[in-house]
C-alpha cells in the first residue's frame, strides 16, 4: 500500500469515527448509481412546547446528508463539475418536500490525495445552490462542497461549506491539526 493510500484510509476512517457522533454513517455504498465512500445521514426534531413536554405548539425537522467521495489523482474542474451535478441530482432522488421538513443540507466533500488545479479550486468557492419548496413553505435545500487536499493538507469550500470547515481538519501526518 502507498503513503498516499495510507493517509486516505486514515483520514476516510478519522472522518467515519466523527460522523458517528451526529450521523447514521455507510461506508462503501452506492446511491443513484455511484459508489461513495462514505455516506452519513442525520435528522434532528425541533419543537416549542408549553408548561409540559407532552404538549407541543409547533415542530419540524432538520435533515442532513455527508457524501465522500475520494480521487486518487490530481483533482481538475470537470471532476469538480461532476461530483457538484452528482450532488444537484441527489435532491430529486432523496428529498420529498414537507411542511415538517425545514431544511435539508448535502455535505457533498470530495477527497484527493494529489491535490487540486487552480480552476477547480475556484469553481468550488464560487459554487452556490439553494432550492426553496413551495416558498419555503415546505422547506429549502443547500449544498455544501468541500474539497479535501490531503497532499498539501488544505481544505477549500464554497461559503455555505465555511460553516462546517472546522469539522474536516486535516490530522497533520507529523502531529497537530491543519487547516
Amino acid at each position: 500500500m502507498t503513503n498516499a493510500q495510507d493517509k486516505l484510509d486514515e483520514y476516510l476512517n478519522e472522518l467515519e469515527e466523527r460522523y458517528k457522533y451526529y450521523f447514521d454513517v455507510e461506508r462503501n455504498k452506492e446511491i443513484s448509481g455511484v459508489s461513495v465512500n462514505i455516506f452519513a445521514q442525520s435528522s434532528t426534531e425541533h419543537f416549542r412546547q408549553v408548561l409540559t413536554k407532552k404538549i407541543k405548539i409547533d415542530q419540524y425537522y432538520t435533515k442532513e446528508y455527508a457524501i465522500v467521495n475520494t480521487i486518487k489523482r490530481f483533482g481538475d474542474k470537470n471532476e469538480i463539475e461532476k461530483f457538484s451535478k452528482y450532488l444537484v441530482s441527489l435532491i430529486d432522488k432523496m428529498l420529498i418536500p414537507s411542511l415538517e421538513i425545514m431544511s435539508t443540507i448535502f455535505n457533498g466533500v470530495l477527497v484527493s490525495t494529489s491535490g487540486f488545479s487552480e480552476e477547480a479550486i475556484n469553481f468550488a468557492e464560487r459554487f452556490k445552490f439553494s432550492k426553496s419548496f413551495l416558498l419555503g413553505l415546505k422547506g429549502w435545500c443547500d449544498i455544501r462542497l468541500i474539497l479535501i487536499d490531503l497532499k498539501g493538507q488544505k481544505l477549500y469550500s464554497n461559503k455555505k461549506g465555511e460553516e462546517v470547515l472546522s469539522a474536516y481538519k486535516v490530522k497533520s501526518f507529523l502531529g497537530g491539526d491543519k487547516t
